[in-house]
């Protein structure tokens, strides 16, 4: 806490994003709560020494909240809040390549008028209903991920927020219970019937192999109707599958495909694969979910099933400045590279 500023600044050494991340997140949040334009900011030696960390890092979080017109400052004056914009919340669930192109597109299509606050809820109820809490009418548009994606909980703190202000991002809101989603605006992939239809369509490929896994920690925060389309198609095409929970145990067997949903998991596997001496989509196979980028250039290229988040990202922009209604599913589609 800064004594000289009085502003309820706090890092939390326990949580995934960096101190920089943080201390972004959190100079937002006080601006939003605690301050108002023309309102003087610490300086950097203050929060360098009150929140105990390098002055190099308190530098590249002004800088940074410069760069998005949140903070501005002078010789003489320091730093201090920026003039009123258009500002919009963009609350995910964690970080991930695929949700950094939804991003990125959001950035690329406002203009300078617009502030984008990104905050990471990592599917921590409280801390989501915090962020929602205190910064309920302060932003022209809510761009949310909801923190539950397997019982599809609905916090009625989002009852504070103007529907026509909100968008849902990436879930299903109609599967939500007690809630009237109706009212409000969503951009989603599909989780069952366009991954059933996904594998359909690479069914010939997917019987080369003596089995089939689905790879699915128990702890991931992914809507279990994955699971039931996977088994569904399985059935339906009388493959052999087993669901991995969880990878530590598990030993690759050649001749057997592996459909993984985690990032992290596809480099365990991959990991594994070559200590194994196992060639890709020769020896076993891989189909991952959500594309990224470094897909195309890993292992001779992987395969996927994934949305475009990219058209997810300009229709989010879209809503954001035009401030109309959107329903939308992004469609869902096949990527066949060499490891399946």
């Amino acid at each position: 806490m800064t004594s000289d500023y009085n502003l309820s600044i706090s890092l939390n050494n326990t949580l995934p994003e960096t101190k920089l991340q943080q201390l972004i997140n959190e100079i937002i949040r006080v601006i939003h709560t605690e301050l108002k334009e023309g309102d003087s900011l610490p300086s950097v030696n203050v929060l360098s020494r009150n929140l105990n960390i390098s002055r190099d890092t308190v530098f590249k979080a002004y800088k940074e909240l410069k760069q998005r017109k949140i903070v501005d400052s002078t010789p003489t004056r320091g730093y201090f809040v920026n003039r009123e914009m258009n500002r919009v919340l963009l609350l995910l669930d964690y970080y991930s390549p695929f949700k950094d192109l939804v991003y990125q597109e959001i950035e690329k299509s406002l203009n300078r008028k617009y502030s984008i606050d990104l905050v990471f809820h990592h599917y921590n109820k409280h801390l989501f209903e915090s962020v929602i809490l205190e910064s309920a009418n302060w932003y022209n548009s809510y761009v949310i991920m909801n923190f539950d994606t397997r019982e599809f909980e609905v916090s009625e703190v989002l009852l504070k927020i103007d529907p026509s202000k909100l968008l849902f991002l990436d879930i299903p809101i109609y599967r939500w219970k007690n809630f009237e989603s109706e009212k409000y605006s969503y951009i989603w992939q599909n989780f069952d019937e366009a991954v059933y239809n996904c594998l359909k369509e690479i069914s010939d490929r997917i019987k080369n192999y003596n089995s089939f896994h689905l790879v699915i920690p128990e702890y991931l925060q992914h809507p279990p109707v994955t699971i039931q389309a996977f088994e569904k198609f399985c059935n339906d095409y009388n493959i052999k599958h087993y669901v991995i929970r969880n990878l530590t145990d598990v030993e690759l067997k050649k001749g057997d495909a592996y459909f993984i949903l985690r990032e992290k998991d596809l480099a365990t596997v991959l990991k594994m694969s070559k200590e194994d001496h196992f060639k890709v989509g020769r020896d076993i196979g891989i189909l991952a979910y959500n594309n990224t980028p470094i897909y195309e250039f890993v292992a001779s290229g992987i395969s996927v099933i994934s949305t475009d988040f990219r058209e997810m990202g300009k229709k989010a922009g879209r809503f954001i400045q035009d401030g109309k209604a959107i329903k939308e599913i992004i469609p869902t589609r096949v990527i066949l590279r060499e490891s399946i």
